[in-house]
């Protein structure tokens, strides 16, 4: 017969091979030593088939060789029962189906005394399950000499666990000196465990992987390891991609790209990179947006890559339509500031002629009849609500458009507020209305004294307007050395709780004010919280209607030059000298006192 065909004789090369191997072991000779002849054998000139038997035979003589292993360097567990030694176990079938095996073997592997499993009690040991399938492959492997088969077997050990044993077997029935089916085992049982645990794991991340969103490529560095649907969806490839390399894959994505040779150069030097990059945005063909994360994936001496693309189009369109927006809304607000500065600037000088021509008509030498005085008196008085109102648009235009000169310097507080409250005793006691401060020390505060004072007089001001004869309006000042905390009280009418959060808006007034025919123009307060702002303070209102209201202003200190600093380029201050030390007192209103300083009045009231 020609030994070219499959489960014939092996060559007369193969067969002196074998048997100077059989010979030498006969001998007691090291099996080490048996082997390393044997692998310079596979070496040299022999052909494919006589080298894979050669090679399974070498298995068995290391396989061997392990029986003379020192338990001692055996690894061991690290819990459990004895450990298994890591070596293999030997079984010869020969022809007429006698079994053999080392006792030792039966011993180290399975755990079971020398001598007290015979050979043909072993196939009592494997599992029944897999006990069929162990005869059929060794029924068609005796049936093809010289060929090899491969098969897990459940096997007995001595304590009661079942073992899961790799065994492979070779038909060397026809090799002189050998006769037999020769099979060999090795304890994989935590192997194979491990492969079906990771086999589970690798099993649900490719099921997130499918369920994904966005979508998903994982390589290796070289080919396309998954995808998922959503990956198919956004670049419809038409073609399956798993498989595909990562060059293709670089094609595939940048020919869907609006500019292909930028985005495949941009995506291979990311990829290079071996850093991660996070939503880099591709635009594609027909207007499409999707951001891409770029994550390296390493794993011992190669390096994959994890590929994760959304289809961000609506957020990209959405992004740039409310940017649009915001920048008319600015050009808006920039020309409403215009608008109101240039028809500002542009009444207040003829409101100016007409109060200048009232006072020369009251001046006058010539008497002014009852009917012509009391005339003369609404022009005069409408002229300067008007002025007012105008200066009350140019300065609210100023600050919103951060053209407003101060002069800021060290002020003492407990001055800034007796000042302010003596102004307002008279008023009050015209109008049957207590005035009262309460003062209490700390240090100063830095900021623009003038504008300050016009905080304070809008806030009494408003005060005083709203409250009705014998109410009472308490000014009080305290600090905890970080702010300072001004709060103005009044008995007066109060502000609906549901309009609190729009009165600091411009041109707002509470609903009960305009009812109660109280006049005002809504932009006192917007003005003040403005001013308040710029010295990087707060301004908030308490409010029950028909009760009072409670206005709170609160400043820093210890800002100091830092301020000047951080605001000069923005609204043009001017850094003077400190004021002198601030001092502790108590103000009581009497009446007698002049206001002086900015006008109460000089802006537009809540």
């Amino acid at each position: 017969m020609s030994s070219d065909q499959p489960g014939h004789r092996a060559r007369p090369a193969l067969a002196g091979l074998l048997d100077e191997a059989t010979r030498l072991l006969g001998a007691e000779d090291d099996p080490s030593q048996v082997a390393d002849l044997l692998g310079e054998a596979v070496l040299g000139g022999l052909d494919p088939h006589d080298t894979t038997v050669l090679r399974s035979v070498i298995g068995l003589v290391r396989a061997l060789d392990v029986r003379d292993t020192d338990p001692a360097d055996v690894p061991r567990p690290r819990s459990g029962p004895q450990p298994v030694a890591d070596r293999a176990l030997v079984v010869t079938v020969a022809e007429d189906g006698t079994m053999s095996a080392a006792a030792d073997a039966l011993h180290d592997v399975l755990g079971y005394p020398v001598g007290s499993i015979t050979p043909r009690q072993m196939r009592d040991l494997v599992h029944p399950h897999d006990l069929a399938g162990l005869q059929r492959a060794f029924g068609s492997l005796a049936a093809a000499p010289g060929t090899q088969v491969e098969v897990d077997a459940r096997v007995r050990h001595a304590d009661g666990r079942w073992l899961v044993l790799a065994v492979s077997m070779i038909n060397l029935l026809e090799t002189t000196g050998i006769n037999a089916v020769v099979a060999h085992g090795h304890n994989v049982t935590e192997k194979r465990a491990a492969d079906r645990a990771l086999a589970i794991e690798r099993s649900r991340l490719r099921e997130l992987v499918l369920h994904l969103a966005g979508g998903v490529v994982v390589d290796d560095g070289y080919r396309v390891l998954m995808d998922n649907t959503a990956f198919d969806r956004i670049f419809r490839p038409g073609k399956e991609v798993t498989g595909a390399t990562v060059a293709e894959l670089l094609d595939l994505v940048a020919s869907e790209c609006a500019d292909p040779a930028v985005a495949w150069e941009m995506l291979d030097r990311m990829i290079r990179s071996g850093q991660t990059h996070r939503a880099v945005r591709l635009s594609l063909a027909g207007g499409r947006v999707v951001a891409c994360d770029l994550v390296p994936l390493r794993a011992s001496s190669t390096m994959g890559t994890l590929w994760y693309f959304r289809d961000i189009t609506r957020e990209s369109v959405a992004r740039s339509e409310l940017e649009e927006t915001n920048r008319a809304l600015e050009e808006a607000a920039n020309l409403k500031s215009r608008f109101v500065a240039t028809v500002s600037h542009e009444l207040r000088t003829p409101l100016t002629a007409v109060l200048a021509f009232a006072e020369m008509l009251e001046d006058s030498t010539e008497p002014l009849t009852a009917q012509q005085a009391a005339h003369l008196a609404v022009i005069s008085r409408n002229a300067n609500r008007l002025l007012r109102l105008v200066d009350d648009l140019l300065l609210l235009s100023r600050l919103e458009t951060n053209q407003l000169s101060m002069r800021f310097t060290d002020i003492d507080v407990a001055d800034l507020v007796t000042g302010a409250t003596e102004n307002h005793v008279p008023i009050g006691a015209r109008s049957g209305i207590s005035v009262t401060a309460t003062v209490g020390p700390g240090p100063q505060i830095h900021g623009d004294p003038a504008r300050l004072t016009q905080v304070l007089d809008n806030v009494l001001t408003n005060a005083l307007k709203f409250t009705r004869a014998g109410g009472a309006v308490r000014v009080d000042a305290r600090s905890d050395r970080a702010s300072w905390t001004i709060s103005v009280a009044d008995t007066g009418i109060g502000v609906p709780a549901a309009e609190l959060p729009g009165l600091f808006d411009a041109f707002t007034r509470a609903s009960n004010a305009g009812a109660a025919g109280i006049p005002g123009s809504g932009l006192g307060l917007s003005i003040c919280k403005q001013i308040v702002a710029v010295h990087q303070g707060a301004m908030t209102i308490e409010s029950t209607e028909g009760v009072g209201t409670t206005v709170r202003v609160t400043l820093p200190t210890g800002l100091g030059p830092e301020l000047d600093a951080d605001l000069s380029g923005a609204i043009g201050i001017d850094p003077a000298d400190p004021a002198g030390p601030a001092g502790a007192r108590e103000v009581v209103g009497a009446g007698g006192v002049t206001s002086g300083g900015m006008t109460a009045d000089g802006m537009g009231q809540r």
